[in-house]
């Protein structure tokens, strides 16, 4: 699987900062507008300005709302009607004044509700755009995920058929190493002492190597699990018994928090076993002696969540961003090859279920494993 490596996409601003007066002002200033227009009206008896009233309107109904807007085309048509009775002529009927202003305030006042409209649909249309914005940054996240998803797994997936390549390459060997130490074993004789811890040496030695090829195998193929209704505690209090003599060393004081009653979930018991082992271990190496280990669990509808807190240094930034990766480790040469957390991982979602690792709020490091509770019963 080839990853097409893609540039983030980049939205550009397409709102402005717009130009904005307060509602008072822009009423104010709408009404010294009218006056001024209507001054000229009077000094000139030109009432063709008549189209300029159509500025203080439009200004009043764009800052200050449709209301405003409909009260200064009122105010127009009254400045209008006031010029029109001074300067009319006797000859004139009495009524055509009050005639020839209400058509002005009416046209004022549909061009009020007419901007109101067009106001209205340019915050619609801005409101959209935010949306489509928003839409558009959350797609592109979700694939910029998914992209960063199928990078690791096409890693992942070729990583497994090196690590399956190098194990069986390895072991052949290996067996025949540990033949021979079998052999040396039977004919170096009783008087031969530095024979004989060369002979030990040489069989840890291969138990190690063994041990790295089994953990590359594993992470290479998981294989299928033999699900069955288990104690999850049982399993736990399991995985504490194998550890017990690295936490009596260490005086590690060990604190269970265990839901009440116990829950049996469908799990495979050899590999949650071998999970809780991994994590077990890599708490106690990171703890100072007399540290605390806290095993707590929690079952709600949906999810059973177990947590592993230990009373260690935590993780920095740069190393918590590594941990699944296959072969990083922290650890001193020989104590670790950098797959178990890879495999304790991928065990995990074969269960359905998720592993996290992040550092407490209090100090030290906390794992957290969550498994789908449903189909599941109480003890």
């Amino acid at each position: 699987m080839n990853a097409i490596p893609t540039s983030p996409l980049v939205l550009p601003n397409v709102r402005a900062k717009p130009f904005r007066l307060s509602r008072t002002a822009a009423t104010a200033v709408a009404i010294a507008l009218v006056a001024v227009i209507a001054w000229f009206d009077y000094l000139t008896g030109d009432f063709s300005l008549t189209v300029f009233y159509l500025v203080p309107v439009g200004l009043a109904t764009w800052f200050s709302g449709r209301a405003r807007g409909w009260f200064i085309g009122l105010l127009s048509g009254a400045a209008w009607l006031v010029g029109d009775l001074t300067l009319s002529h006797s000859d004139v009927h009495p009524l055509l004044p009050y005639w020839n202003a209400a058509m002005p305030a009416l046209i004022y006042g549909a061009f009020a509700e007419l901007l109101s409209a067009l106001q209205r649909f340019q915050a619609e249309l801005e409101e959209r755009v935010e949306q489509r914005t928003a839409s558009l940054a959350k797609a592109n996240a979700e694939l910029d995920a998914a992209r960063m998803h199928l990078i690791e797994a096409d890693k992942l997936e070729s990583i497994g058929r090196l690590a399956a390549g190098v194990a069986h390459e390895v072991k052949n060997p290996l067996m025949t190493i540990a033949m021979a130490a079998d052999y040396l074993a039977r004919i170096v004789p009783p008087t031969e002492p530095d024979g004989a811890a060369m002979i030990q040496d040489l069989r840890e030695a291969i138990e190690r190597a063994n041990r790295v090829i089994s953990e590359m195998l594993d992470f290479a193929r998981p294989g299928a699990l033999s699900l069955r209704p288990e104690d999850f505690h049982s399993i736990a209090e399991r995985a504490l018994g194998l550890v017990k003599l690295e936490i009596s060393r260490k005086q590690i004081n060990v604190v269970r928090d265990w839901c009440d009653p116990a829950l049996r979930l469908s799990l495979d018991r050899n590999k949650m076993e071998q999970v809780l082992l991994n994590v077990l271990v890599n708490a106690i190496q990171a703890m100072p002696e007399r540290g605390t280990l806290t095993l707590r669990t929690r079952i709600n509808a949906s999810c059973f969540t177990t947590e592993i807190d230990d009373t260690g240094p935590g993780m920095s930034a740069v190393h918590q961003a590594k941990l699944f990766e296959p072969f990083f480790t922290t650890k001193p040469p020989g104590q670790g090859t950098g797959l178990g957390l890879s495999v304790a991982r991928q065990i995990i979602q074969l269960h359905g279920g998720t592993l996290h690792l992040a550092n407490r709020p209090g100090g030290g490091a906390r794992v957290t494993i969550q498994i789908p509770s449903v189909n599941n019963h109480r003890t």
